[in-house]
């Protein structure tokens, strides 16, 4: 009887690890490649409107594309134009992670928001993570001045 009482014990605890271990490293995963296609894509079939509202100031005419919910408009330190198309994000501070697009009027990848920051290469991008705290950020290139991004903190 005690045998086969430890023996559901065990196999509950390990479904129970496993269901654990599939949130905390799996789901993530999935929705960022989600959420990274979906942007892409998004950049990729609003190009001319995308780029004629960077020309002509009309940056909220973006906001009328299906996915994208928030605009920023940033100076970079260096007085570069930079700007943050928020589309998608999920969770409290201190874990929660962004998902977009920005344009980078001089065609360099730069950290979260136009931060300077110092980005290593990292598979088809870069990446930056802070020192001795949680804040990190993933960049790829879409297409010219066109960056993907994903950022946590």
């Amino acid at each position: 009887m005690l045998k086969k009482l430890g023996s559901k014990i065990i196999k509950g605890l390990l479904i129970v690890f496993l269901a654990i271990a599939i949130i905390v490293f799996v789901i993530p995963n999935i929705r960022s490649y989600l959420n990274k296609n979906k942007i892409v894509n998004i950049v990729m079939e609003n190009q001319e409107l995308l780029n004629s509202a960077v020309q002509d100031g009309s940056y909220h005419d973006v906001l009328k594309i299906d996915g994208v919910r928030d605009i920023h408009y940033f100076k970079t330190d260096a007085g570069n134009t930079y700007i943050d198309y928020f589309c998608d994000g999920f969770g409290i501070v201190p874990s929660s992670v962004y998902y977009g697009f920005y344009y980078h009027s001089i065609d360099e990848p730069i950290g979260y928001q136009g931060v300077n920051v110092k980005l290593t290469r990292d598979g088809s991008g870069w990446s930056w993570r802070q020192p001795g705290g949680d804040n990190w950020c993933y960049i790829e290139k879409i297409e010219e001045h066109w960056y993907y991004y994903e950022a946590g903190f």
